[in-house]
């Protein structure tokens, strides 16, 4: 104020005035202002930081993400499905967390990755989880993105001891103890580790990636036969139950864990035992070779059931030549049921203990053979004559002057064949005689059972015109000379139509065929060939296919 409000006169900086003597009103000094200014910030950065402290975070649903909460920051609550993922680059941690309405990746990268690490702080499958950061929302793709290690909260359940076999798909997320033996270790592809555990109710893959040994350190060293204890998560792959730990550390190998199921009668297992592991002990009475292993059938005095030997497995086991009919064996294995019978199937070359080798084969003559030594393992002396191929593998007759026997090689046994063998081969072999519609074949068990110790001269074929072909040649093995003409591939080798003066059939080449002949690139139209085979009707046309041997290039 410069001007006296009672008389009107100037009066500078006066706090009275000098003329009439009136009281005047100051102004409100600048320091006041200031300090007043500097309280009231201080109020409001308080204020403000109570209400980001004492007031919590919004908690959403999965299933209400969309464009609009793009950058929102959220919380969400519900159980990991998926992870944990870590890239050890990008230095990102990642899992997927689902509740009732959707699924959410979740994310944590650098120092926060770093941090969560440290502390432990890494989501497993069945695990519930609280966790807020910032969302990121794209038209196809939503993520949320933890800012601070404090806002991701875990709680996981207590593990409850089961047995092997009680575990279902109904069980996913369920936190579960479980004690078997390792079966097998393998890895199915580069990053992931299968650990094959089994107790005496069946047996389960635990499942560890590259990510869980980055995170929680290498797996302990484990071998087959070592007993080990697992804690886990209950997870599906496809449709089969496998476990997946939360820690390396929660696999712990077992010393003194049972090696063996107890031994049991054959007699007492029943369809209620199927996927149980047992133990039997018996002889063995019979043996059933077939494309895909061989069927033993063992008997302990109280009963019978089938062994099931797949091939990998029987060309695993010491001694295999061994096991055959009169041989005595120790075997533990899953009970299985094929076609209302029994079986007991082992898993490892451990699992099988010859305890009472197999007398040797009898070496005997074609012509002493009668249906009744069907099931009977023998020696066997002769020359193979043309090939009979099949879906499965081939056919030979072998003769060995007193007689024809049907040679029946599977396709297990024939890719280990020795060198030389076909039409025209000296051969030695054991195996097991079987009649098969009437007809007498013998069956080796491996490719080692077979010799080939010289070589015929085979007679020189009659050729058949073919145009005499019918469908009554159907089965026989017949020989003719004619041209090729343009060939057509199908899924599983190729077909030509081969033509003489008389008339014309299809040559089938099945693709074993192609491969194992030697001068498979010269078939082409125009080439005049020299075929051995069986006759076949297919749709109403005849066919002729012959194994590689039967095939000769006319030049």
């Amino acid at each position: 104020m410069s001007e006296c409000p009672s008389c009107g006169r100037f009066v500078g900086p006066y706090e009275t005035c000098p003329y009439c003597g009136a009281h005047l009103r100051g102004r409100t000094p600048i320091r006041l202002l200031k300090i007043a200014a500097l309280v009231l910030a201080l109020a409001g950065l308080g204020g403000l930081w109570l209400a980001a402290t004492r007031t919590e975070v919004a908690r959403v649903q999965i299933g209400q993400v969309g464009g609009m909460m793009n950058m929102a920051y959220v919380r969400v609550e519900g159980r990991v499905v998926r992870g944990p993922d870590y890239d050890p680059k990008s230095e990102g941690l990642a899992f997927y967390v689902s509740d009732d309405t959707g699924e959410l990746r979740v994310a944590a990268y650098r120092d926060v990755a770093r941090e969560l690490i440290a502390a432990g702080k890494i989501p497993a499958i069945g695990d519930v989880v609280s966790v807020a950061g910032n969302l990121r929302v794209r038209e196809d793709f939503a993520a949320l993105y933890v800012n601070a290690p404090a806002q991701l909260r875990i709680t996981r359940p207590e593990p409850e001891d089961v047995h092997i076999g009680d575990l279902t798909p109904l069980d996913i997320g369920r936190r579960v103890r479980v004690r078997g033996l390792v079966r097998e270790v393998r890895e199915p592809y580069t990053g992931l580790t299968l650990i094959t555990l089994r107790d005496a109710t069946g047996k389960v893959d635990v499942a560890v990636s590259a990510a869980l040994e980055e995170l929680t350190g290498p797996l302990p060293a484990l071998a087959p036969g070592q007993g080990l204890e697992v804690v886990a998560a209950v997870s599906l792959y496809q449709s089969t139950v496998q476990l997946v730990p939360a820690s390396t550390a929660d696999l712990t190998p077992l010393a003194g864990l049972e090696a063996a199921p107890p031994r049991r009668e054959i007699a007492s297992l029943s369809s209620a035992d199927v996927g149980r592991w047992v133990q039997v002990e018996g002889q063995v009475v019979e043996g059933d070779p077939f494309s895909g292993g061989i069927n033993f059938t063992l008997d302990d005095g109280t009963g019978t059931i089938t062994l099931l030997l797949w091939d990998s497995l029987y060309q695993q086991i010491p001694y295999s030549h061994t096991l055959d009919v009169g041989a005595r064996v120790r075997v533990q294995g899953s009970v299985s049921l094929y076609r209302g019978t029994l079986e007991v199937v082992p898993e490892v070359p451990a699992d099988l203990s010859i305890l009472v080798a197999a007398p040797g084969p009898e070496e005997v003559r074609v012509g002493d053979l009668s249906p009744a030594d069907a099931g009977r393992v023998v020696l066997l002396h002769g020359v193979l004559g043309p090939a009979e191929p099949f879906s499965k593998g081939v056919k030979y007759p072998l003769d060995d002057g007193t007689g024809t026997i049907t040679l029946l090689l599977w396709e297990n046994v024939l890719r280990e064949a020795p060198a030389g063998l076909g039409p025209g081969a000296e051969v030695r072999l054991s195996g097991q005689v079987q009649e098969y519609r009437g007809a007498l074949e013998i069956i080796p068990r491996r490719g080692s059972d077979l010799e080939v110790v010289g070589f015929q001269s085979l007679p020189t074929p009659v050729l058949t015109p073919i145009g005499q072909i019918t469908r009554e040649d159907r089965g026989k093995v017949l020989t003719v000379e004619g041209v090729l003409g343009e060939g057509e591939a199908f899924s599983q080798g190729r077909r030509f139509p081969l033509r003489d003066e008389s008339g014309e059939i299809v040559l089938l080449l099945w693709q074993n065929v192609l491969d194992a002949f030697p001068q498979a690139g010269k078939l082409s139209p125009g080439v005049r060939l020299r075929i051995t085979g069986r006759i076949e009707v297919y749709r109403d046309i005849l066919e002729i296919i012959p194994e590689a041997e039967g095939i000769v290039i006319l030049e």
